[in-house]
């Protein structure tokens, strides 16, 4: 038997160690079924969950009661397409989910609700209803505090208990501005402050409550010894001594005790990114001659003990890493970046970061070698007809002179661009910069920034925009030009989440001043201030969101261009896209300048022979020139339904935006382009994956039609192809004065009329 199993090939053996494999685990999938599995085999259909619905909530929507009872309704597949079962209904579960729903409710301010479960039975299952009966609202009629120490704060210890009053008694906000007072305290140096006791009283006839809380503060401490231990990462010396953690940090033997300030510094060394673990500790300061408890607790009550020694332990990370990672955008197409940190360079809260990103990989040169992956808009650009970079090395500290200063300095050379609008290639440039953190919600930034390089603009840009409409002129604009820029910020965010907001507000602006610099082109001074506002809150069981985008350029001084100022075009305003106005493609809602081949030939006003676009002729290409002045705003709307899946969420969107030249133009309203639209986003662990559909209900926008004459015809290389119209203002032999009256033609359909836009992450 042995010397006939020898004789077996190697692959037959794996074969029967592959199939066998697959039986034991396919018996023990079986033998391991979940008790609810085996409960749900043994009742019929008619006993299943069909559906869980709710009734009569003043104040929760669908998702947030489903998610607090245990009853749940079959999933999508379940419902819809009769794929799976359901789960067996429980008369006595769904009593305790009415017990439930009315806890909720009655911690939300409706002291008196009650919650019926009902089932609805037929064939196909098992309906069940909650039906809410919330009762009177509750208000906090007045809350007062007792207790508190006298502290010469410009905002009073207690505000977050105050501004409770009026308002509908919700428990879960009572405890919030507890928390919040007992934090004012410990940061204001009562460490050993308890917790405060709030004791609510009812009124039930009244409908009213009053709020009394008492605070036992104790006595107000400063830091004694600050001791650091270091844990090595591998067993020996630490690589990192005591003496270099106790830098970064802003703690000093004698200092007021400040909760903030240990928060801040266990955020300081974890930013270093040296330490995997940090630890910090308060401990009793010793007391001379106390040897007791009795003799301790006496002298705390007396106030001798004002000293609280700290503790911090900290565990080494391994500070060297490297990333790889590859993915696919709208406007990038496939794009790759790779990363390699050293975060202990030169010293522990040092780090250097080498950097690179590709984009633009399978349209442009030389990596043209997917079509098929990217979009045909995209293709027609002629500013993604070549790879895109970026290569750098950042510098960066956790602190600076022991200030809450986070500086950071990067060296780069790369090459990217707007779509349809310019190409930046940076020879060589760097970044200077220093982020204060104010608050743990505020933020403000300086920086200074160099760039020596040049900007290439579509030829009809170049003409139209800076004049230079002859080959060499265009050749002369592409020397290397350096551009030195200041520039400052300034943020608030006060929402919940970053990246997927759904309550707070967030402010941003800054404020940028620049200087161009070349030996054969004039310089220019320019200044650019940007705004920001946006909101989020739960309305109508969803999530509303406002945001609106203010910004202008100005060049006092700069020699004019077309009645405009010349401006370096990636400094210039574009309006439209994903994150912008979303019934428009990318930057194109503003001023165009519309290029076209199929035109004839007619004679001009002044019996010169010039060219006019065919009637019913198409553009090849629309090219945004930009503007010095935009206001954008956005409201959407956006709720997970529950009868398709928790992880998806519908929305609605109305977005409305201008962008004109401030030299020339002044804001009208009846410049503003609004457009309304519908999305989708699924909610993944990268964040919100994101579909809009935007409805663009105007006609195209007029603007001048060139055409790009073949070498030698006219004597011109770009010539002015505007249909004539009967009193239009402009020169048909002039390209800067050719008049903006050539409108595309519109097929009408509603299909025409939508844009689609796909993106990770919300819109703002």
């Amino acid at each position: 038997m042995a010397s006939r199993l020898r004789i077996f090939p190697r692959w037959r053996g794996a074969c029967l160690y592959v199939v066998w494999s697959a039986l034991v685990l396919a018996v023990s999938a079986v033998a391991a079924r979940p008790l609810e599995a085996q409960r749900a085999a043994r009742c019929g259909a008619a006993e299943r969950v069909r559906a869980v619905s709710f009734d009569g909530s003043p104040h929760f929507d669908d998702l947030t009661m489903a998610a607090s009872i245990v009853t749940h309704e079959p999933g999508l597949l379940t419902r819809w397409f009769r794929i799976g079962k359901g789960e067996c209904v429980d008369s006595i579960e769904v009593q305790r989910d009415a017990l439930r729903l009315a806890i909720l409710h009655r911690q939300a301010g409706w002291f008196q609700a009650s919650v019926d479960g009902v089932l609805a039975r037929g064939r196909d299952g098992v309906r069940v209803t909650f039906a809410i009966t919330p009762g009177p609202e509750v208000r906090l009629d007045s809350a007062r505090v007792r207790g508190l120490p006298e502290v010469d704060l410009r905002r009073p210890l207690d505000a977050a208990v105050r501004a409770l009053e009026g308002k509908r008694l919700d428990r879960n906000q009572v405890d919030t501005a507890l928390s919040n007072l007992l934090g004012r305290l410990r940061d204001v140096g009562y460490a050993r402050a308890r917790i405060p006791e709030g004791r609510i009283t009812i009124d039930t006839a009244a409908a009213t409550a009053m709020l009394d809380v008492t605070v036992v503060p104790g006595t107000r401490v400063r830091l004694g010894e600050v001791a650091i231990r270091v844990q090595p990462i591998t067993p020996g010396r630490p690589r990192v001594d005591s003496s270099d953690v106790a830098g970064l940090l802003d703690l000093r033997p004698g200092d007021r005790y400040r909760a903030t300030a240990l928060i801040d510094a266990q955020q300081t060394l974890y930013r270093s990114e040296a330490f995997r673990l940090v630890l910090l500790d308060t401990v009793q300061h010793a007391l001379p001659g106390v040897t007791d408890s009795a003799s301790r607790a006496a002298a705390v009550a007396a106030g001798a003990d004002s000293l609280l020694d700290l503790r911090i332990t900290v565990a080494e990370a391994r500070t060297r890493s490297a990333r790889l990672g590859m993915g696919w955008a709208t406007q990038d197409c496939v794009r790759m970046q790779g990363r390699l940190t050293d975060r202990g360079f030169l010293g522990v809260g040092r780090r250097m970061e080498l950097s690179m990103r590709l984009s633009k990989l399978g349209v442009g040169d030389p990596a043209d070698v997917a079509p098929a992956l990217c979009s045909q808009a995209l293709r027609r650009d002629p500013f993604s007809a070549r790879l895109n970079y970026y290569v750098g090395t950042t510098f960066s500290a956790a602190r600076l002179l022991r200030a809450s200063l986070v500086p950071s300095l990067s060296v780069y050379s790369e090459r990217r661009g707007e779509p349809f609008a310019y190409l930046r290639e940076t020879s060589v440039g760097a970044l200077a910069e220093v982020v204060q953190r104010m608050s743990p919600r505020t933020a403000l930034s300086l920086g200074f920034q160099y760039e020596n390089g040049k900007t290439t603009t579509d030829p009809v840009v170049s003409c139209t925009r800076f004049g230079l409409c002859r080959p060499e002129e265009v050749v002369l604009s592409q020397f290397g030009r350096g551009i030195g820029i200041v520039s400052s910020g300034l943020t608030h965010d006060r929402t919940n989440d970053v990246t997927n907001p759904s309550r707070g507000w967030r402010a941003r602006t800054e404020a940028r001043a620049g200087e161009t610099y070349s030996e054969i082109v004039s310089s220019l001074r320019f200044y650019r201030t940007t705004g920001e506002v946006a909101g989020f809150w739960r309305m109508l069981r969803g999530i509303a969101a406002v945001r609106v985008q203010m910004a202008g350029v100005f060049a006092p001084g700069a020699t004019l261009v077309d009645g405009t100022p010349l401006l370096p075009q990636q400094e210039r305003l574009f309006v439209g896209g994903q994150n912008s106005v979303r019934g428009y493609q990318q930057n194109l809602l503003g001023p165009v300048v519309y290029v076209v081949s199929q035109v004839r030939d007619t004679v001009n006003d002044d019996g010169s022979a010039g060219v006019v676009v065919s009637q019913g002729g198409a553009f090849d290409r629309a090219v945004p020139r930009g503007g010095t002045a935009m206001v954008v705003g956005n409201l959407e709307w956006r709720r997970g339904f529950r009868v398709i899946a928790e992880e998806v969420q519908l929305a609605a969107f109305v977005d409305a935006g201008s962008l004109w030249e401030s030299r020339g133009q002044r804001f009208r309203w009846s410049d503003l382009r609004t457009t309304p639209g519908l999305g989708l986003r699924v909610l993944t662990p990268l964040g919100p994956f994101r579909i809009d559909v935007g409805y663009r209900p105007y006609a195209a926008l007029t603007g001048r039609a060139l055409y790009f004459a073949p070498a030698g015809t006219n004597g011109d290389q770009i010539l002015c192809a505007s249909p004539r119209v009967a009193g239009a203002d402009g020169d048909y032999t002039d390209v800067f004065a050719c008049p903006a009256t050539f409108r595309p033609r519109s097929s009408g359909s509603l299909l025409s009329r939508l844009v689609f836009h796909f993106g990770l992450g919300q819109a703002f």
